[in-house]
């Protein structure tokens, strides 16, 4: 009988096991998927910068969106972003901030934009 329950244990705590490796890796991908790695070659365009601002970092280009209005991206002499906990990157879900001059933004999510809409939204 102590032979059964601890072959039962056994099972249970191995199948346990496999679904959490199994799931760690999808999260892990969900959180990678969020940030991107920030290049020295950036480009910042503050039209609109109340909910956001595009973002030319490389050759990818975005629209970083802010969790509530940040009005003081449009006047900041400075503008850069931070991620505490993976410095070097910039990630939605309120993980990183812009900081300004005055203070800093929450970033809420990035949206991949191609060149063109990039270009054409840069010139509004």
């Amino acid at each position: 009988m102590k032979t059964l329950i601890a072959l039962c244990l056994l099972v249970v705590s191995s199948a346990a096991a496999t679904a959490s490796a199994q799931t760690a890796p999808a999260a892990a991908t969900t959180a990678a998927s969020d940030c991107i790695t920030l290049s020295s070659d950036q480009q910042l365009v503050r039209k609109g910068a109340d909910r956001s601002i595009l973002l030319r970092n490389g050759t990818d280009h975005y629209i970083v969106h802010f969790q509530n209005s940040c009005s003081q991206a449009s006047f900041s002499r400075k503008l850069e972003f931070a991620t505490p906990s993976n410095e070097g990157q910039l990630c939605g879900a309120r993980a990183s901030k812009l900081r300004t001059d005055t203070g800093s933004c929450d970033v809420a999510r990035l949206e991949p934009i191609s060149a063109e809409a990039f270009a054409s939204r840069a010139k509004r």
